[in-house]
């Protein structure tokens, strides 16, 4: 079951992406309104990351998870019920909190269902995030926009969605209410979580952001037909990624060569799209959707790595700060598209992210980090 939640925590937001040029067409949207309504889940991600693990330890973490595919079938299945703008941002908005609510509880099912197989649980949900990014990158557009139109292509993944809730509900055992924890606010001061924010941030932002701007982008180069395969590509990069740190990540992790590793990825990727022909996009798109995973996957495991007190504060703060940079980046983007009439100054905040990355994991703190949470695996104190 983490394997299908995770699926529709994705299909609902990369499934929007590539309708944005009917969107345009339809609904006289801007750049920077294609920005936004795209933008809108990450934002609540980062809203609600904080809020989210307060709930789980108010109403229990199954109880989250389910209230957030209530709202994900809702808001997913009424965003295309109208040519209403107005219509289309405030569903986006229900789904989007949804997810946001969501997210923090998967950890805390992890540790109280699969205790003793915490990496393995949380590899089959991230495998399950990943499949449903590719899922929506590379079926929209061919399959459900090209015979329906944008309102069934978006509306259509509200049956995964009702599909899923339905399966939680009836083969997931029920958790009483979980206790309030103490700590669980994020500890803003600590400088390594707070390194390790902006580097899921930066990876954030260029992922979503190549996801965002290449229907566009593509559109404005006059090829149009490469977008499936670009998308599909961009995506399906990080399943390669996953499997491989599945074996290999116990020896990566609060390391700095893997993250000076995807920011040098994300940069040729993003540079290299930028500069040649429209022809070669996918594999550019590949190389930026590769080092993006990277370091995105390599964020995720380090809570779980920290003192149980400490993994709530640490999962918040990674979220706010990192999916609120992934909110902030596209949208600024559209804006310089839409100022300056130039399609490549919307990639500009995915250059400046790879860069972060570079010179964040540059100086990455190895030592200080690995000597914290590495003694955690073995079960001694940090």
């Amino acid at each position: 079951m983490f394997w299908v939640v995770g699926i529709n925590l994705r299909t609902v937001i990369l499934g929007v992406p590539p309708t944005l040029p009917a969107l345009h067409r339809a609904l006289h949207l801007s750049y920077s309104a294609g920005g936004l309504l795209t933008s809108l889940p990450v934002l609540m991600m980062a809203a609600g990351a904080i809020p989210g693990a307060y709930l789980v330890t108010r109403l229990g973490a199954r109880g989250v998870v389910t209230a957030g595919l209530v709202l994900l079938t809702i808001g997913a299945a009424l965003r295309g019920a109208s040519n209403n703008p107005v219509i289309l941002f405030t569903f986006t908005v229900v789904l989007s909190i949804g997810i946001a609510i969501s997210q923090p509880a998967m950890p805390a099912l992890v540790q109280a269902w699969f205790p003793r197989h915490v990496g393995r649980a949380t590899a089959i949900y991230s495998n399950g995030l990943l499949i449903g990014e590719v899922l929506a990158a590379t079926l929209t557009l061919p399959f459900l926009l090209a015979v329906f139109g944008w309102q069934v292509a978006l509306s259509a993944w509200a049956v995964l969605c009702a599909i899923a809730l339905a399966l939680w509900l009836l083969l997931t055992p029920g958790l009483g209410r979980a206790k309030a924890q103490p700590g669980w606010f994020p500890d803003w001061r600590n400088s390594t979580t707070m390194r390790l924010a902006l580097l899921m941030g930066a990876a954030s932002l260029v992922y979503f952001g190549m996801n965002i701007w290449i229907p566009d982008t593509m559109e404005a180069r006059h090829a149009h037909g490469m977008i499936p395969l670009t998308l599909g590509v961009l995506n399906f990069s990080q399943l390669p990624v996953s499997a491989g740190l599945a074996v290999a990540g116990d020896r990566m992790v609060g390391r700095r060569w893997p993250y000076i590793l995807a920011g040098a990825a994300c940069l040729v990727g993003v540079l290299g799209y930028l500069a040649a022909p429209p022809t070669s996009a996918p594999l550019w798109a590949g190389l930026a959707g590769a080092g993006s995973s990277l370091a995105f996957i390599l964020n995720l495991a380090l809570p779980a790595l920290l003192k149980p007190a400490a993994v709530a504060r640490t999962t918040g703060l990674m979220f706010t700060v990192g999916y609120g940079s992934a909110f902030f980046g596209p949208a600024l983007g559209g804006v310089a598209w839409d100022t300056s009439g130039r399609f490549g100054l919307a990639f500009v905040p995915m250059a400046v992210a790879a860069l972060l990355m570079l010179g964040i994991g540059g100086t990455f703190p190895r030592l200080a980090f690995s000597a914290r949470v590495r003694p955690a695996v073995s079960g001694s104190a940090p």
